[in-house]
């Protein structure tokens, strides 16, 4: 990863999406709107792998050809690693643990 202090935005992106995970999981919410944010999360998270998981994976594969991002697989390992954490939680929340 970079060494300067910014965080990339794919993981910076998890971390909203995780927000909406949240929200899904807090019961303080009417149960009509804990499914609904379930549901925004799900096509969120589905939107962003169809485009910036995608495209984090095209730049690995320009990197094998032409030596383009070197940091491109430890990016794509390291969402890969919270998107399981994601996963969990929301397997949390369905009770399927």
């Amino acid at each position: 990863m970079p060494s300067y202090p910014f965080i990339e935005k794919e993981l910076s992106w998890l971390s909203f999406n995780h927000r909406v995970l949240q929200e899904a999981m807090d019961k303080s919410n009417p149960p009509i709107e804990r499914a609904r944010f379930l549901g925004i999360y799900s096509s969120n998270l589905d939107e962003y792998y169809r485009v910036q998981v995608a495209d984090v994976r095209r730049r690995i594969l320009l990197h094998q050809e032409v030596g383009g991002d070197p940091q491109a697989r430890a990016l794509l390992t390291a969402i890969q690693r919270r998107t399981l954490e994601l996963n969990a939680e929301t397997q949390h929340l369905s009770g399927k643990r």
